[in-house]
């Protein structure tokens, strides 16, 4: 056993097993209230507003450009999404596919060309089976990797007007990695400090 978590298991710092039922019923968890989103066009909507959100959309377009899978990403969102209480955890997983292509459009109209889809993506039968837990879904994650590669969505997996929205989405003018611009003002007189002497 590693010494920190052997550190860590000591240390008293954890949940005790059980303790989620022992919690006030009077204040449950978001997740274990009623979801907020309960039809698959709804969350795609939320999901779509989310992903172009600029707090979220340029620190996942330069994590793409520097390898990191979309399908991660994908996943850390969707399971924030249900821990704050936005769906439950079926629909979380119908969201995976189409919010992966959302992403994947997404890199495309940044100028990434050349992204991971899911980790371990050149294993090919490891990595399938690793990530979705089943043989049946090899073939859509094939479906993923031949949209990447012909640069088309296929149809039916989006609902049209997030398709539309999709087109229209620009990338930031300034390159993804430069840092952000300053307005460029006079000098003001420097006021004297209010701590100084």
């Amino acid at each position: 056993m590693d010494e920190e978590l052997a550190k860590y298991m000591a240390s008293g710092r954890r949940a005790i097993p059980g303790q989620s039922l022992t919690n006030n019923p009077d204040q449950p968890y978001p997740f274990e209230k009623a979801p907020e989103f309960t039809q698959l066009r709804d969350a795609l909507e939320f999901m779509f507003y989310k992903f172009t959100e600029q707090e979220f959309y340029i620190p996942a377009i330069q994590n793409i450009s520097e390898g990191v899978p979309i399908m991660e990403i994908v996943q850390l969102a969707l399971f924030t999404g249900f821990s704050e209480g936005k769906w439950n955890p079926d629909l979380m997983m119908l969201l995976m596919e189409p919010c992966t292509y959302m992403l994947m459009a997404l890199a495309e109209r940044a100028g990434i060309s050349d992204y991971t889809i899911y980790p371990g993506e050149e294993e090919e039968e490891a990595a399938e089976e690793e990530v979705l837990g089943t043989r049946g879904d090899r073939a859509r994650l094939q479906r993923l990797k031949e949209s990447r590669d012909r640069r088309v969505l296929p149809k039916g997996v989006l609902p049209p007007e997030i398709e539309q929205r999709l087109e229209q989405v620009q990338p930031p003018e300034e390159g993804l990695m430069s840092p952000p611009q300053e307005d460029m003002q006079p000098m003001q007189e420097e006021q004297p400090s209010l701590l100084g002497g």
